[in-house]
C-alpha cells in the first residue's frame, strides 16, 4: 500500500507526496499548467524533505536561474546546444516552425526559445546527505520527449546538465 505525505508549499499549495517502491511523486499545478515532482529514494530523505520544500518554495526563482545558466551556457556548453540541435535533426519541418519559429538550428533565437519553455518538472535525489535537483525542461511535451536537465544542488547552484530521452 502506498504512503501518502501532504505538506504545504508556497507554490503549489498543499501537495500530497505518494511513496511507492520507496520514490516519492506529486503532480501539482502552477500557473495552470501541471507539473511533476519526483523523489528518488524518498524513503531515505528524514528531515531532508524539509530542504526539498524549501527547494519548492523558490520554484520560480530556480526556474529564472536554470533558464539563465541555459542562455549563459548556450554557446559554450556541448550539452545543452545539442538538446536543441537535435530537434532539427529528427522534427518535421511543421513542428519545427511550430516551436522555435525557424526550420533550421543556425536560424534559431535562443533567448526567445527558452522564453517560451514551459515551467519545468523537478527531480529531487540525494546523496551523502545532500539533495541534488535536476530541473527539466522539453520543448514540446507533444512532439519531443527529449529533456533538457538543469542540475542544481541544496543551495541553487548550477552543478550541471545533462540531455535525457
Amino acid at each position: 500500500m502506498a504512503k501518502i505525505d501532504k505538506y504545504s508549499t508556497k507554490y503549489f499549495g498543499e501537495i500530497v507526496i505518494t511513496e511507492e517502491d520507496g520514490h516519492g511523486s506529486a503532480d501539482v499545478l502552477y500557473d495552470n499548467q501541471k507539473i511533476s515532482i519526483f523523489l528518488c529514494d524518498y524513503n531515505l530523505y528524514g528531515d531532508k524533505v524539509k530542504v526539498c520544500l524549501g527547494i519548492m518554495d523558490k520554484y520560480v526563482e530556480i526556474n529564472e536561474i536554470a533558464k539563465k545558466a541555459i542562455l549563459e551556457n548556450f554557446i559554450e556548453n556541448e550539452t545543452v546546444k545539442y538538446y536543441f540541435e537535435c530537434h532539427f535533426d529528427i522534427l518535421e519541418t511543421e513542428y519545427l516552425l511550430e516551436i522555435f519559429d525557424v526550420n533550421s538550428f543556425e536560424e534559431m533565437n535562443i533567448k526567445s526559445v527558452v522564453e517560451k519553455l514551459e515551467y519545468p518538472n523537478l527531480l529531487f535525489s540525494i546523496g551523502n546527505n545532500e539533495i541534488k535537483v535536476s530541473v527539466d525542461y522539453m520543448v514540446s511535451k507533444e512532439y519531443s520527449d527529449e529533456i533538457l536537465c538543469v542540475r542544481i544542488d541544496e543551495k541553487l547552484n548550477i552543478t550541471d546538465f545533462a540531455h535525457e530521452s
